[in-house]
């Protein structure tokens, strides 16, 4: 009787750790974990000229679980460069964050990540000539082991989108 009882506890427990992780907001970040090879184009606009894009990608944890961390070798026209991203949700804000290096010695990109579903939206801007330009990425993850991901922006306001880049990424291991 005691080991029934034993048994029906640690299946109790394991039942709700299994939903405190279900309720976990930083489990949304799970979906890009493992190692990805992805291959895009960068089309002839504005803010981009034409050229085929790729990478390696390879996605975990943090010791301590609380970020996803993503090294990501690309591969361009102009040459090899690497970026490593952290991934994080902000529990007094409600929200996902990015902060990354496009390379040792560089000066840190930060940026808010909305997950809506299975679509990241990584929203931005900057000004030139005067002109505020938004820009967006979108990372669809509706394909279980896929990505397809597009970088866009607009000139006037939101109105109109231009695609810069756009591509497709697919997961090779764990």
């Amino acid at each position: 009787m005691h080991t029934k009882l034993v048994l029906c506890l640690l299946l109790v427990l394991a039942c709700s750790a299994l939903g405190i992780a279900q309720d976990d907001p930083t489990r949304k970040l799970d979906v890009f974990l493992g190692k990805w090879q992805s291959e895009g184009a960068f089309f002839d606009t504005t803010f981009s000229q034409t050229g085929k894009v790729s990478s390696n990608i390879e996605c975990r944890r943090s010791p301590q679980a609380n970020f996803l961390l993503c090294e990501q070798q690309i591969t361009k026209s102009d040459g090899k460069s690497i970026q490593l991203s952290i991934y994080s949700y902000n529990a007094k804000d409600g929200n996902y964050t990015i902060s990354s290096m496009a390379g040792p010695g560089t000066q840190p990109f930060n940026s808010t990540v909305i997950i809506a579903g299975k679509i990241w939206t990584y929203p931005g801007g900057f000004e030139k000539d005067g002109k505020k330009i938004q820009i967006r990425t979108t990372n669809d993850f509706s394909v279980p082991g896929t990505e397809v991901f597009k970088t866009e922006f607009s000139e006037d306001g939101g109105a109109h989108w231009t695609v810069m880049l756009q591509g497709t990424a697919h997961k090779t291991g764990s």
